[in-house]
């Protein structure tokens, strides 16, 4: 018996350690392309050599005076699909670590999902056609910023807002994820490194809220309930619910692998 209990003290140690060792794993370092001085550039502008293999990701980021541009080539065609349904959460934290305090999320709202078509949505083989891009184009055009607490929500629209999100392919039909972001807004460390998570957002959206809608927030005015954070900010479906007498098709997004990439950007 006291031979049962050591051989298991012994596994759960082994398994904490290994616990341990995994959480305090650096981080790849992707260092930004210096454009200082000069005008925001060509996305295509911007080199995608850095390299996330487990999850078949190239990304680029590049900043001049006042914003941050970041680029991901997602190669994995198998992940569309979860990615149309779910989203994709990009995570900023100063503390170098997988903090989730200051969180941009690209999602589908409520009002979307009961617009689009519901058998486009459930289709898997929908993402994997050549308008892999457009659909999720089409779907995620929900956008909320998160930064410590304090949300801000509008939908995409081009020139709009300083937050700049969208989604195109390049010659290879590779999905691209394009974001311009005003530095102000990126929380980073004393030695300007701040570390970033891109993972896939839960299944279902949450309705959005009134403080930061798109009426509330604009490139003329603040966004009510901004805290004067974002105030000013300018230039720079099938129904998704479950219908009734519809069986659930749990398969669609389960079948479909996560995202989840995390590197450190010396800026």
């Amino acid at each position: 018996m006291n031979l049962l209990n050591k051989r298991s003290g012994k596994m759960i140690g082994y398994i904490l350690l290994t616990l341990f060792s995994l959480s305090c794993a650096k981080l790849p370092v992707y260092q930004s392309q210096d454009f200082s001085g000069k005008p925001s550039p060509v996305f295509s502008a911007i080199p995608t050599t850095h390299f996330d293999k487990k999850n078949s990701i190239r990304y680029g980021v590049a900043v001049n005076d006042t914003n941050f541009f970041f680029t991901a080539i997602l190669s994995d065609r198998t992940s569309y699909q979860r990615i149309m349904r779910s989203g994709l959460n990009l995570y900023f934290d100063p503390q170098g670590k997988k903090g989730k305090k200051y969180a941009l999320k690209i999602q589908r709202s409520i009002d979307q999902m009961n617009r689009q078509s519901f058998q486009a949505i459930q289709t898997p083989d929908l993402a994997m056609q050549g308008n892999a891009a457009a659909a999720i184009n089409n779907a995620l055009k929900k956008v909320t910023w998160n930064a410590n607490g304090e949300e801000f929500t509008f939908y995409r629209s081009p020139h709009l807002y300083s937050i700049e999100v969208n989604f195109t392919t390049n010659e290879y039909n590779e999905l691209v994820l394009e974001l311009q972001m005003p530095l102000k807004e990126i929380p980073v460390a004393d030695d300007h490194t701040f570390s970033a998570g891109l993972e896939t957002g839960n299944s279902t959206s949450s309705p959005m809220r009134g403080s930061g809608s798109m009426s509330g927030l604009s490139s003329s005015g603040r966004g009510k309930g901004s805290g004067g954070r974002m105030g000013g900010m300018s230039g720079g479906g099938g129904r998704g619910g479950q219908m009734k007498g519809m069986p659930q098709r749990a398969t669609a997004t389960g079948s479909s692998p996560a995202v989840s990439s995390w590197f450190k950007v010396a800026l």
